[in-house]
């Protein structure tokens, strides 16, 4: 095969537009961890200023095989895109290294040539018939259209038929067509998510927020509830008008609710939150947790996604469920894990179950893969499980510990109990004590799981006690002790706190960026009164992050 690095200019664009970060992006001084001051902060529209957004390495494959209908696991050879604040997508570190620009031209070759394996059904034109060049004009117009997610301009398709008349040069009709594929897929009009529209052609002088297109709506709207570009008829609404108003935006955001790529999209969300993601990577003392096989990893990772779709669309979707709905989905894998019967049927496929009520499960926080994750590889964590209470569900992440805190697993001494050797961590008069003190009670609480996620009463010969406590707040529904994770959970669920971190979690991962305390005060606050609104109703929730002006605007481009 003829490697014809057509883009390469194109990917010079992208090194050098993927790398530079405004001021007050994440990660500079207007940032702070939780910013919602309140609807009255901010009489007018205000966005903060934020960096191109490249497609993640989960986009790129859901983007591609919805553009090219191939199997996208090419992608997987794209570097991993780094984690900041719990998810993948932050604009602020994913820049584009050698090492992507190079493999990006080796992906597109991989997809390229499974395209036009069918070239017929992939252009939807009849070349003996039409003309070769008709129908490869046709094509880099429909074709161009998705993939670059906006209408194609006369240079677009004069790019594009520059790329297929090198490739039909000494080779083929389908040659050119696959580099017409490869120079796309390499171009930054697909690998970021560019905003560059300025209504009358210019951006104003007074520096005023400039309203996005409505073919940049379709594409926000698309990657927030599809994880993927829009499809034809999304590009359609936009083109005919149809994307113009709140009230339309809205109601095209709830039907797109309802596709299957919305599924895929939303348990992407919740598995980077928990941390689940981290399943393929997470491993435990053969000897002690002999059930914690390939297969029972792959299990945790399904149920997750099973009990997400059953809460989403097939439940009530509130938070409350996701919180506390005493249900789990298993096979021969978990059910030993959970303590439940074998499914009938034997044959792998996951079925629900209701859990044993003695065991005080409920929701997400007493699934197998969660607890397996925020867990030691030879004992469980109370410090892991209580700050992803405290920083996920509250917004209230602990400081890091000082550079010199030994952070290592303790020592699992005999007769003694997590409670016992947390004890040093909550010792007043110790150094640990202010961090500890907001993440170990609350983490005590789940010590009737173990490090995979089995129920049990006691560790060696001591009774476990699971009497836990959430410090330092100011919120009702969370004060008093509480007796295991259920109570937690309980807890949790009728939190004002709990409701408005999941708003603001939902919303930086919408946003690809941290929430600026100024200039996301109104978006953020109207989006955590709109949530609270709807009792907890994470559909609506999702359909409220369209309605922000941070969801409908930029910021103006400077010169």
């Amino acid at each position: 095969m003829r490697r014809i690095l057509w883009c390469g200019p194109a990917l010079g664009l992208v090194l050098g537009i993927a790398c530079s970060v405004d001021e007050g992006a994440p990660g500079g001084e207007n940032e702070t961890e939780r910013g919602a001051a309140g609807v009255d902060a901010c009489p007018t529209a205000q966005v903060p200023r934020t960096p191109l957004r490249r497609l993640t390495r989960f986009e790129y494959a859901n983007s591609v095989r919805d553009l090219l209908q191939v199997d996208p696991s090419a992608a997987s050879e794209l570097p991993a895109d780094e984690v900041t604040n719990g998810f993948d997508n932050n604009a602020a570190v994913l820049t584009v290294s050698s090492l992507h620009a190079e493999k990006y031209v080796l992906v597109a070759e991989k997809l390229a040539a499974a395209a036009v394996a069918d070239l017929p059904a992939l252009t939807g034109c009849d070349a003996p018939s039409t003309g070769e060049e008709a129908c490869a004009r046709q094509f880099a117009r429909s074709f161009g259209r998705r993939a670059f997610r906006r209408a194609v301009t006369d240079g677009d398709e004069q790019l594009l038929m520059t790329a297929y008349a090198v490739g039909r040069t000494g080779g083929s009709h389908e040659e050119g067509i696959e580099v017409m594929i490869r120079a796309a897929l390499q171009s930054p009009s697909f690998l970021y998510r560019l905003e560059t529209t300025s209504p009358g052609g210019a951006e104003a002088s007074d520096g005023a927020l400039v309203p996005l297109s409505q073919f940049e709506i379709a594409t926000r709207l698309s990657y927030l509830i599809w994880a993927s570009g829009p499809d034809d008829e999304l590009l359609d609404a936009a083109e005919r008008g149809e994307l113009g108003s709140k009230e339309q935006i809205a109601t095209r955001a709830r039907q797109m609710l309802t596709s299957p790529k919305a599924r895929v999209a939303v348990s992407n969300f919740v598995s980077q939150w928990t941390g689940a993601r981290r399943l393929d990577i997470t491993t435990k003392d053969a000897a002690l947790f002999p059930e914690f096989t390939t297969e029972a990893r792959a299990a945790m990772a399904a149920e997750l996604s099973a009990f997400v779709d059953h809460v989403m669309w097939e439940g009530d979707h509130t938070l409350t469920s996701l919180l506390t709905a005493p249900i789990g989905f298993v096979n021969e894998s978990l059910a030993p894990i959970y303590g439940v019967s074998v499914p009938l049927g034997g044959s792998g496929a996951l079925q629900r179950v209701d859990l044993p009520p003695e065991q005080g499960r409920a929701g997400l926080l007493t699934q197998a893969g969660f607890l397996s994750v925020q867990g030691h590889p030879d004992q469980t964590s109370p410090v892991l499980r209580g700050k992803f209470v405290r920083s996920m569900l509250l917004c209230q992440p602990p400081p890091p510990p000082p550079p010199d805190a030994d952070i290592s697993p303790p020592d699992v001494g005999a007769g003694l109990t997590a409670r016992d050797r947390a004890a040093t961590h909550l010792d007043a008069g110790g150094g640990c004590y202010n961090c500890h003190q907001l993440m170990d009670p609350i983490g005590l609480a789940f010590e009737s799981f173990d490090a995979i996620g089995r129920h049990r009463l006691t560790e060696g010969a001591q009774t476990i006690d699971v009497t836990g406590e959430v410090v330092n707040t100011t919120d009702a529904a969370l004060a008093g002790e509480f007796h295991g994770v259920r109570e937690l959970a309980e807890k949790l669920a009728q939190s004002s706190t709990v409701r408005d971190c999941v708003a603001t979690q939902w919303f930086r991962f919408a946003s690809g960026r941290l929430e600026a305390e100024r200039e996301d005060a109104c978006s953020l606050g109207t989006l955590q009164q709109a949530f609270d609104a709807s009792g907890g109703d994470l559909q609506e929730l999702v359909v409220a992050i369209t309605q922000t002006d941070a969801f409908l605007h930029r910021p103006p481009i400077q010169p």
